[in-house]
């Protein structure tokens, strides 16, 4: 009998789910990688010409021969940058760098302390979006369990039609949309919130509580907007799931035998249809999260879009792009690890077979 046998289910599941992230991890890192390779060598180029440039200029006595000087110089660093590897072996040593989370230094973008350092570039910008779509998450997530769950009970009332109505038309409308209608209502005509700007509010400029008063009125906003825009579709889903479990025999069975509304609700139902309800709360996140870009460019909210707009339209800051871009993609490929993990948890029935599938 092997080792595999003798595993525990559960164990092997979480075994089997954590070598598959770690490949999609690593192939769509190198599919990252040779993506931006070319954009990245011509910058790598032009570096090394520079650099030969200013050594030459930077001499105290001219070389008799500058022009042989200055090709030295351009081989010297094109070597250090390894531009005279071949191209698949430079797309691996840059998926291994990037795997390791060492991504370079910026060519133009810099951290506000001053700092060129990718990682501290990203690290500036990654917490403002996952406190802005992590909110919004907790938020939709409980307002539309608890609607739906209430629209499942009294299905086929002016609830239920009325959740059903709101939570199609919301989910068709482009985030983007909203959010331009919400500043132009709420911004520009009523005065509510603050006009969208990149300035995130600073802690040592300010008191603790003067700093999160600062951080909650500039997110109300995009954080409402956000909700607005999900939280149907996710009253919406869990109704339906909901529904679906209401009918099942051991709930019929239960409500026969007297058992009290609440406890079917939240002692039977709600356990059967966790596994589903709380995998489409997570791939919604994810969801937002992939939508950021868009959103935060239109709140001017200085997050992992926003950066990416900047890196890209501005800057041209292949570094920076790649660092963004793997961020975002690792939180994605993550969050559909932990929602596998949560689903097997939940739901006993999830196995790893022989095949290593379901």
């Amino acid at each position: 009998m092997s080792f595999n046998d003798n595993m525990p289910a559960s164990w092997k599941y979480f075994a089997f789910r954590t070598v598959n992230m770690i490949v999609v991890l690593v192939i769509v890192t190198l599919i990252l990688s040779a993506s931006y390779s070319t954009l990245a060598e011509r910058e790598l180029e032009a570096r090394a010409k520079n650099r030969a440039r200013q050594d030459l200029m930077s001499m105290e006595e001219q070389p008799d021969d500058a022009n042989e000087y200055l090709e030295k110089r351009i081989e010297y660093y094109r070597k250090r940058y390894k531009l005279d590897k071949p191209k698949w072996q430079r797309i691996f040593y840059s998926a291994r760098d990037v795997l390791t989370l060492n991504f370079g230094q910026a060519n133009e973008m810099t951290a506000p302390g001053g700092s060129r350092d990718v990682a501290t570039i990203v690290l500036t910008y990654l917490p403002r979006t996952v406190l802005l779509f992590t909110t919004a998450a907790v938020i939709y997530t409980a307002l539309g369990i608890a609607v739906g769950l209430k629209a499942a009970q009294v299905a086929g009332s002016k609830l239920d039609k009325f959740l059903s109505l709101f939570g199609i038309t919301a989910s068709s409308l482009p985030m983007w949309w909203v959010g331009m209608l919400a500043i132009l209502v709420f911004v520009y005509q009523l005065g509510w919130f603050p006009a969208p700007d990149p300035q995130f509010p600073q802690l040592d400029k300010l008191g603790f509580v003067e700093y999160l008063q600062a951080i909650l009125y500039k997110m109300a906003l995009p954080l409402a907007t956000v909700v607005f825009v999900l939280f149907g579709g996710r009253a919406w889903v869990t109704r339906n799931l909901v529904t679906g479990v209401l009918q099942d025999d051991y709930i019929m069975a239960a409500r026969a035998k007297g058992v009290p509304e609440r406890k079917v609700i939240y002692g039977h139902t709600l356990k059967t249809a966790a596994p589903p309800v709380v995998t489409s709360a997570i791939m919604a996140l994810l969801m937002s999260m992939a939508g950021a870009m868009i959103s935060e460019i239109v709140f001017q909210w200085p997050g992992m879009g926003y950066l990416l707009r900047m890196a890209i339209f501005f800057y041209t800051d292949v570094p920076v792009i790649l660092g963004v871009s793997f961020i975002m993609a690792f939180l994605y490929i993550f969050g559909y690890y932990i929602a596998d993990l949560i689903y097997g948890f939940l739901d006993p029935r999830v196995e790893v077979g022989s095949s290593g599938g379901r």
